[in-house]
């Protein structure tokens, strides 16, 4: 090696010792950091005292309204039908009794009135008999025999007072003539349709004019004056309502109204996976329509004693946390009901401080405080800041 090179190397190991040494005196000079004790961060948390009190249930469920009635019009006779009193129209409103629509009659109105006419022919062959050899009830014939008009129902037949008369009567066939015209009267009151309720026609399958047959449908009515509201509760739930209970119904809107439960589901809906309960409603003055989604509050069974707490408050099923002397303790609680965001419950001693609001990584005896009112965790989070101000 070259004397050039060795000088070389021996300066550069010169300055690397002397700059160690050198940075070992002035780190020697400088004064150690401080180490500052960490800053206790208090956790505050939500409580409340336990209070048991009688407690009413509510279920609350949604459904549609629909009619507790509604009517296929299906012609029993065969003819050229029309309108009645009011035209056959979808949205149609209609009282009860109200003439919905005829069928042509006219043929069917000649035939029952020849049959009447051959019965008066029969009883006037008749009564010379009977006021002879039954005259103790000649009069009532005779009076029948009067009463008798070919535009009007054919009126019941006078009681015969012994068998020897009604012996008399069957041979003349005026028994038989009798329920044949009855029979045609009913036949005769199939061709005239009138509304069996109030209410409005929601489907038309055959207009004015048409000539129907037996067993055509014509329409659909729906009762107005007669509404239920189908909701979908909980299988949890069912047991906590009962058949007669009251029930409010609301809309959107704000409108309400009073009903009742009416009948409860014995099977599952399939689609719902849940009970059909049915509330009878009474529309009163406000107008409900068919179809219409409706909110329902129904009172359910009474709980003795019970508080309610949300239910996000509670863990792992049924445990909740307690503040006992700054420290949280898990305890097991006795759910009676569970609902949309509420629990009622019991089984802890009254006036613990029960923790009412979710904790995250929360756990067994970890130290806590009881917030009493907002501006604590802000006093405390300002306190933190300000000495770690001071101390830089």
């Amino acid at each position: 090696m070259k004397l050039r090179q060795v000088v070389i190397v021996a300066i550069g190991l010169i300055i690397l010792i002397g700059s160690f040494f050198l940075s070992g005196i002035l780190g020697s000079m400088k004064e150690p950091p401080k180490v500052e004790p960490p800053v206790e961060v208090k956790k505050y948390v939500k409580t409340e005292p336990v209070s048991y009190k009688p407690i009413q249930t509510e279920i609350v469920a949604f459904g549609r309204v629909r009619t507790a009635e509604s009517l296929d019009m299906i012609a029993e006779v065969s003819g050229r039908m029309s309108a009645g009193a009011v035209p056959l129209k979808e949205g149609q409103s209609f009282n009860k009794g109200t003439l919905l629509y005829k069928i042509d009659d006219t043929e069917t109105r000649l035939d029952l009135q020849s049959q009447k006419s051959t019965f008066l022919k029969d009883l006037a062959a008749i009564l010379p008999d009977l006021k002879i050899d039954f005259s103790d009830n000649y009069s009532a014939w005779e009076s029948y025999f009067s009463s008798i008009n070919l535009n009007e129902p054919l009126p019941a037949l006078p009681e015969y007072k012994s068998n020897k008369e009604k012996t008399f009567l069957a041979t003349k066939n005026i028994f038989s003539s009798f329920y044949s015209i009855k029979s045609a009267e009913a036949n005769l009151r199939k061709y005239r349709f009138y509304a069996p309720f109030n209410g409005t026609i929601s489907v038309v399958n055959l207009q004015s004019g048409s000539f129907v047959n037996p067993g055509n449908n014509i329409g659909k009515l729906l009762r107005s004056d007669k509404l239920e509201l189908r909701v979908d509760v909980a299988t949890s739930d069912i047991d906590w309502i009962e058949i007669g209970s009251p029930a409010t119904v609301t809309s959107e809107s704000g409108q309400e109204w009073t009903g009742k439960v009416s009948r409860i589901g014995e099977f599952v809906n399939q689609q719902t996976q849940s009970i059909d309960v049915f509330i009878s409603i009474n529309p009163g003055k406000t107008r409900m329509y068919d179809g219409e989604y409706l909110k329902t509050v129904i009172p359910g069974k009474m709980i003795d004693n019970g508080m309610i707490i949300p239910r996000s408050a509670i863990f792992n099923g049924n445990e909740v946390f307690v503040l006992n002397d700054s420290t949280l303790n898990v305890k097991q609680i006795n759910i009676h009901k569970l609902n949309a965001e509420t629990a009622i419950f019991s089984g802890l001693e009254e006036q613990s401080d029960l923790v009412v609001e979710p904790l995250i990584n929360a756990h067994n005896n970890m130290r806590a405080y009881k917030l009493k009112e907002e501006k604590d965790i802000d006093l405390e989070k300002k306190k933190g800041s300000d000495s770690k101000l001071v101390k830089n």
